[in-house]
């Protein structure tokens, strides 16, 4: 009886409370992570604003339901513009702001760097996106991964249904996820071991406050991945009341709930799953996959100066198929059975001290991969149960030393435990649907793993005003790889930013980076005996503000790659760079060559170069908000064989155009265009007509990646409308996927069952609708 009446309070507090038209927020400085109190905040084109409190905070009320901007101003600071403010009636808007020390020495003037605030930063090749932006973006479907994955200088992966982050001739298996300070290996479902792709994304969007993407020139703080870094800054939940949104999409439905915890914190809940089965089934496909996940975060202040977070993060995988007739028992035959169970947890406590802050971070992550392929009449020829574990304990320090001198030391330690057992039947089938001898794979019949390796990291960095336009970052890493023979590897980086005046800048970065190899790669024990992959990148450009809302960039890169995993048994894998695969889900259509089971060497080698133009228009007094991006590059490998192949994911020209208006605040419309040129692949054959090798849909190795597919380009549109009432918010929205219905290219795959080769999307045009109700 009690519960029942503790819940129903609960409901009733959730349903009625009254919060109309409040924003909250903390100002503090960007590089101390300190309070800043005095701060002015003011509402755009209203006649409201407030100050900063002693603790940094601030409270803006009796706002009526719309999007709105803020200008954040500090002497000695430089002014900021918040865009993209979403006020609700059924909760406050929060907002941590940060403010940056004046790039020029001024003496009580304020000065403005308008809503660009990656201008201010030395390091090149970083895009911030609010979780507004995200939300809204057409063809995402309020999806961090695949938002970050249609910004300039990432590929475009063909096969269609994949997060896969392809950045600057970088592998799927060189980015590193960082969620409030603690590293993810990966945060998507039906993840790629090995690599850090997949499906979709399991953290909530409404969980995130912003995203940093950078797609080279990251510090020394950052180690382990050579092409990107995706932070992902999370955010509070509210500290007045209980709230609750609950959502009904196209694939997924689920429920938020957030509160206060005392007087000093607050938690943020989610559940979600998706409803694929139903939709598939009824259509009558062969498989559906089927996810479930779960957001749990926690924000305390133990007191001003004392910061807790904590994380909890799970999702669980499985793949439902239907054998019920022949066509899909031949279709199902050739996809692997993936059943995954992915856990994160982790804590982080921040100390502010004066003049900076000392961060300590303790993390667990559980990743479980249950993995079979067995022909049409389920009789299992591969199987794999493999369980990775990791630790990490990693502690931070930053402190501004002088008006003209930062500091950065860190250290970490992580353990790893891996196990796996993986058994390959005496004969398997191989992409061609051919059945063979294992031993003609090179692949060990049987591989078992039980092992724990450990990694080290310690890394200095120093950010040095030399002139008062002229900044200097230089910066050491070092790492230990217990899992390698070779072990010790050191890292030096540096970068220099000149400020021409306050519209133009010049940045110049060079760094050495090297990546721990992936476990699933180790389990064959002679691979100990590699090195780790080495990437030596210089990346220079210049941007330029045109106005506070309209910013310009160009950029160049080079990519020189060493030390790279390849093949070594002639003529059946030694043209295969594992950096270079990934980008599908493994198994029989890969001819299982992403996992790496077999003996590898470090010999291959690779290049990547290219350019990126970007024109972007924040939301501001103009209704509207856009961006326009060209990408151009070029990245090839040279294999263990010693010939040079273009990189699997080489696209040679890529151009982004994104825009958006909002009539009022009730309706909101975006579209994005895209076009792009085909990257290569391996041609495919009917088996019955290949007259090279008769029986076989591939010519491999002697046609490796030596076709290149057609250009392709889509146009996504996305429609918003919002209605809010006393108490609560209702969200409705439409987003189609390529809505002139255009046949995009795709590698082609050959259909077993039709006999018959698939060049194009069969999906098409794809809509998609969403509700959500937010109390």
């Amino acid at each position: 009886m009690k519960l029942s009446y503790i819940f129903f309070l609960i409901l009733f507090s959730i349903v009625f409370a009254q919060n109309n038209g409040v924003i909250t927020g903390r100002v503090i400085d960007s590089e101390t992570k300190s309070t800043l109190p005095g701060a002015n905040i003011i509402v755009l084109e209203t006649n409201q604003g407030t100050s900063s409190n002693n603790s940094g905070e601030f409270r803006l009320v009796n706002l009526t339901p719309g999007t709105y901007r803020l200008k954040i101003s500090f002497i000695g600071y430089e002014t900021n513009f918040i865009t993209d403010v979403v006020v609700k009636n059924g909760r406050p808007a929060f907002l941590l702001i940060e403010l940056f020390p004046a790039a020029f020495e001024t003496q009580n003037v304020v000065v403005t760097s308008g809503y660009f605030v990656n201008q201010l930063k030395p390091r090149p090749s970083t895009v911030n996106l609010s979780r507004e932006e995200i939300r809204r973006f057409p063809g995402g479907f309020e999806d961090v991964v695949r938002t970050v994955a249609t910004l300039p200088g990432v590929a475009v992966n063909n096969a269609g249904g994949r997060n896969d982050l392809i950045v600057r001739g970088g592998g799927p298996s060189e980015n590193l996820y960082v969620v409030n300070n603690i590293e993810i290996p990966n945060i998507n479902h039906f993840g790629t071991q090995g690599s850090s792709s997949g499906s979709l994304s399991f953290i909530n969007l409404d969980f995130i406050d912003n995203v940093s993407f950078s797609t080279g020139g990251f510090g020394v703080k950052y180690g382990n991945k050579m092409s990107s870094v995706l932070e992902l800054n999370l955010a509070t939940g509210r500290n007045d009341s209980f709230g609750a949104k609950a959502l009904i999409s196209a694939t997924q439905f689920g429920l938020n709930i957030e509160g206060p915890i005392s007087e000093k914190g607050s938690f943020l809940f989610s559940a979600r799953k998706s409803y694929l089965d139903f939709i598939f089934k009824a259509a009558g496909q062969a498989f559906v996959p089927v996810y479930t996940d779960f957001n749990f975060l926690v924000n305390y202040d133990f007191s001003p100066t004392d910061k807790l977070f904590i994380l909890g993060l799970a999702a669980l995988d499985n793949i439902d198929r239907n054998f019920d007739d022949e066509e899909n028992k031949i279709k199902n035959e050739r996809l692997m059975d993936n059943t995954q169970t992915q856990i994160i947890t982790g804590i982080n406590y921040r100390k502010i001290l004066s003049g900076g802050y000392f961060d300590v971070t303790l993390n667990g992550n559980f990743y479980k991969f249950d993995f079979s392929q067995a022909d049409k009449n389920s009789v299992k020829y591969f199987e794999s149960d493999a369980e990775e574990n990791e630790y990490g304990l990693k502690l931070n320090f930053f402190n501004h030393l002088s008006d003209k001198v930062n500091l950065t030391l860190g250290a970490s330690a992580k353990i790893n435990s891996i196990t796996n057992n993986t058994v390959f039947a005496d004969s398997i089938y191989n992409s061609s649907g051919i059945k063979i001898p294992i031993s003609e794979t090179g692949i060990p019949q049987i591989s078992s793993q039980d092992k724990t390796n450990y990694q080290y990291s310690f890394y200095a960095e120093s950010e040095i005003k030399i002139l008062k336009n002229l900044n200097l970052v230089t910066g050491v890493r070092a790492d230990i790889y217990d899992a390698l023979d070779e072990s010790f590897y050191f890292s030096p980086r540096a970068g220099i930013k000149y400020t021409l005046d306050q519209k133009n800048s010049i940045k110049i970065n060079y760094g050495i980076y090297y990546q721990a190899l992936s476990p699933v790669w180790l389990v064959n024990k002679q691979n100990k005996f590699l090195s780790a992959p080495q990437n030596k990148m210089l990346i220079a450009g210049w941007e330029h503000l045109f106005k506070e809302d309209l910013f310009f960039k160009i950029e160049g890169y080079y990519k020189d790659y060493s030390d790279l995993p390849t093949g070594t048994l002639a003529g059946v894998n030694d043209h295969i760079v594992i950096t270079n695969t990934g980008s599908q889900y493994g198994g029989r259509q890969d001819d299982f060559q992403s996992f790496a089971y077999f003996p590898l060497n470090s010999s291959a080698t690779g290049k990547s170069f290219g350019g990126e133009i970007i024109l972007q228009k924040k939301y501001s007094d103009t209704p509207y908000y856009g961006q326009i991006s060209i990408s151009a590059g070029k990245s090839e490998l040279v294999a263990g064989n010693g010939k040079t192949y273009y990189n699997e994911f080489d696209q040679r020209f890529i151009f982004n155009f994104s825009a958006g208006y909002k009539w009022n605040d009730r309706w909101e419309i975006s579209g994005k265009f895209r076009y792009f040129t085909g990257v290569p692949y391996t041609p495919v054959y009917n088996p019955e007509a290949n007259l090279v090798k008769p029986g076989y849909i591939k010519n491999v190795p002697e046609e490796y990646l030596s076709s290149r597919l057609g250009d392709g380009h889509h146009l996504d549109l996305r429609i918003d409308r919002y209605f809010n009432y006393d108490t609560w918010t209702l969200t409705l929205f439409i987003d189609i996927q390529n809505i002139y219905n255009y046949k995009i290219p795709i590698k082609p795959t050959y259909d077993f069952y039709d006999k018959e080769i698939k060049t194009s999307n069969s999906i098409g045009i794809l809509p998609s609708i969403g509700v959500s109700a937010e109390f």
